[in-house]
């Protein structure tokens, strides 16, 4: 297949390392300058359990990007859904787009822009981190499971179901996708907003009885959003998600994590902020998820407020220090 993966940060450049790797044609689409710079001069490096892969792979900002492609693979952060699929838009005519994104709502962001019959909607477990640019990991199991968006069986979901296997991920078709993928914004909402908030990891969550019970009160209620909106998600599936990724993503940190960090906009308002309003809505309690979503907003805005301080004044030490 010809691939053209659309978001090449971590999971994208992790993704697009072993489709290349097993033989697919593969082109990564991203904006990063530092990361697009360092793949050409050196090429991709990606360590994984058992090797590291060095490799040669074409990459390229979208808007120069002319394609034909056979598939899109979308990997940006949802808030740039919009912008990156407008800048690929000549070939969203024909191309279907597979959305491996975070989050809730990504069927109805993408249908903005394409045919509802060329979405593919799914969700990865596979673990990825941006070492550096150029340099990515990925340490644990690689899995993912989709679905077309409009519930039809087409050829081309066997063919990327085992051009995925050929990989070395676990790749499988699931016609209940939605549930799958309320599950994985159940983890995510419990595991990326606790170890955001507490600069930890899912083994340090998961060490304390503190964040496992704040895990899985954060879960029950995504789930609960999940019933109330017509899905029928397991909770034991995610609390068996979450005990995995304890037990064996010690040290992995989550993208909201890097994001927070890093002092990026994070994708705080897809996950937690999302089951938030939905709940609201249907009348389903939220609390742990509301606050987590308030307190992640709350390091975004401090961030900007200390940017935005240090470029617009001085600091005033004698006036600081008769504050207590």
């Amino acid at each position: 297949m010809k691939i053209a993966v659309l978001g090449a940060g971590a999971m994208g450049s992790v993704y697009g390392a072993r489709l290349l790797a097993s033989g697919a044609d593969v082109t990564l689409l991203d904006v990063n300058e530092d990361h697009i710079a360092a793949v050409r001069e050196n090429g991709l490096q990606v360590a994984l359990d058992d090797q590291t892969l060095h490799l040669n792979i074409p990459i390229q900002r979208p808007e120069e990007f002319a394609g034909p492609v056979d598939l899109i693979l979308l990997f940006t952060k949802t808030f740039h859904t919009e912008a990156a699929l407008k800048s690929v838009q000549p070939l969203l005519k024909t191309t279907p787009v597979m959305s491996l994104q975070n989050g809730i709502g990504n069927v109805e962001r993408l249908a903005q822009l394409t045919s509802m019959d060329r979405i593919i909607i799914g969700t990865t477990m596979t673990p990825a981190d941006m070492i550096a640019p150029g340099k990515v990991a990925s340490h644990g199991a690689a899995t993912t499971q989709f679905y077309a968006a409009d519930g039809q069986h087409r050829p081309i979901l066997d063919e990327i179901a085992r051009t995925l296997c050929a990989a070395g991920i676990e790749a499988s078709l699931d016609a209940n996708i939605q549930a799958a993928i309320w599950h994985k914004a159940a983890f995510n909402c419990a595991v990326n907003g606790l170890c955001a908030l507490s600069d930890g990891t899912p083994g340090s969550v998961g060490h304390s009885a503190y964040g496992r019970a704040l895990a899985v009160q954060v879960a029950q209620e995504v789930v609960n959003v999940a019933h109330a909106s017509g899905v029928a998600a397991d909770f034991d599936v995610v609390r068996g998600t979450m005990q995995h990724a304890f037990d064996n993503h010690h040290f992995h940190e989550p993208s909201m994590l890097q994001d927070r960090k890093a002092g990026r906009r994070t994708e705080i308002d897809a996950l937690n902020g999302a089951v938030a309003a939905m709940g609201a809505r249907l009348n389903v309690s939220v609390n742990a998820n509301m606050l987590i979503m308030q307190l992640v907003h709350l390091f975004e805005d401090t961030h900007t407020w200390r940017n935005a301080r240090a470029t617009t004044h001085s600091r005033q030490p004698e006036q600081d220090a008769n504050i207590s």
